[in-house]
């Protein structure tokens, strides 16, 4: 008997789909979160029944006891593979039961259910078809975020995964991947429709929501300490969507945090290279990917995210229909904050952006606008003036 325990997203519960072509009713499958997977493999490990049962790991890591328990069983004889694709689990590669891979040899980001597919066809418990090869794409370019801005599908698969109810979506999914190619249907393609429409409006509300505030942190004695802009929403829905794009919408920001109280959960997201979400994560005993990462709402957590920012005032939105005062104007663009604080930025050789606030020059010249404007944001929070404030202010 197999039993795989899975962490319970797309990539995940992908895995889990795969093991059931794999092995069939020769598989039992647990699908778990950060939270409860230690519980559930030390509550196999610790039953006399299970001795020979082999156990497979797939898109999450136990604790370093339970690793160590893992390696005994191996070495005892018994049959274990963990297999993952975070930079978090890369140490159980020390082990001959371990198999973390972050990319391929061509720079490709791996996912769990890409590798996991891998390892079944090369052991001979699976065949490639048309179907899984193209499901198995979709699930790695969703999982690795390079699905943004060349294959949509990816994303639409992991709505779907979240819109209809889990035995649905399972029962669905595992009826498409015994044929020739994987497609949405006519009614799926409608849904996924009306659920984009949904998406944007939600997405345009919580952005009218989000506060910001600075952070300087550090994992403890002789780590880097360092400072991130960040801002924070409260939302139960749609975090990946509403990380992407009011990342993208707020470039000024290191990362986002995304609170949902209910779960006492916390989302982090970022579109920077230089900041690590995974790492970021680890004060609240998370982990994940560098632009994509999940930890507890902790006691600290909750003073940062929630108390401290209790008092914070949302920065407007810029507007979108100014016809007068738009950005990137050489003679100067307004903006304005909470505090009715004015800052300008213009150019006086179309190369070279200034910056005054409160008729007082900023000291840094700026190589682009967005630039400049990313500064403004981020440290006098203000927001394009609307024309009317504009003409007045002049």
């Amino acid at each position: 008997m197999i039993h795989l325990f899975s962490h319970n997203d797309l990539d995940g519960k992908s895995c889990g789909y795969l093991a059931q072509l794999a092995f069939g009713d020769n598989c039992k499958i647990s699908y778990c979160s950060h939270g409860t997977i230690n519980d559930r493999v030390e509550m196999l490990l610790d039953n006399p029944k299970e001795r020979k049962t082999e156990i497979i790991i797939t898109d999450i890591a136990v604790n370093e006891e339970l690793m160590m328990r893992l390696d005994e069983r191996s070495n005892a004889g018994g049959k274990v593979k963990l297999i993952d694709h975070h930079a978090t689990a890369l140490h159980f590669n020390g082990f001959d039961w371990g198999h973390v891979q972050v990319r391929y040899d061509d720079e490709r980001l791996t996912c769990a259910t890409s590798l996991f597919y891998e390892y079944l066809i090369e052991n001979g418990k699976l065949k490639p078809t048309g179907a899984l090869d193209e499901y198995v794409e979709l699930v790695r370019l969703y999982d690795t975020w390079e699905w943004f801005d060349q294959k949509v599908e990816a994303k639409r698969l992991n709505d779907l995964f979240f819109i209809l109810p889990p035995d649905k979506f399972e029962d669905q999914i595992m009826d498409r991947l015994k044929g020739d190619s994987f497609q949405f249907s006519e009614t799926e393609t409608t849904i996924l429709d009306l659920e984009e429409e949904n998406i944007a409006d939600y997405i345009k509300k919580k952005q009218r929501q989000m506060v910001e505030i600075w952070d300087t942190w550090s994992l403890g004695e002789g780590s880097e300490e360092k400072t991130y802009k960040i801002g924070i929403l409260h939302a139960e829905r749609y975090h990946s969507e509403l990380g992407n794009e009011i990342n993208r919408e707020n470039p000024h920001l290191d990362l986002i945090v995304i609170l949902n109280i209910a779960n006492k959960r916390i989302g982090l997201r970022t579109i920077h290279d230089e900041v690590d979400c995974s790492i970021y994560a680890k004060q609240y005993g998370g982990g994940g990917h560098p632009k994509a990462s999940g930890g507890n709402m902790t006691s600290e957590a909750f003073e940062k995210f929630v108390g401290a920012a209790f008092h914070e005032q949302p920065r407007r939105i810029d507007p979108p229909k100014n016809e007068h005062n738009v950005k990137e104007n050489p003679d100067g663009s307004l903006y304005v904050n909470n505090h009715r604080e004015v800052s300008k930025i213009y150019s006086e050789d179309n190369q070279t952006w200034l910056i005054t606030h409160k008729t007082h020059p900023v000291d840094e010249t700026f190589a682009s606008y967005q630039d400049a404007e990313n500064y403004v944001k981020r440290h006098f929070e203000g927001w394009l003036m609307r024309d009317d404030e504009a003409n007045n202010s002049n």
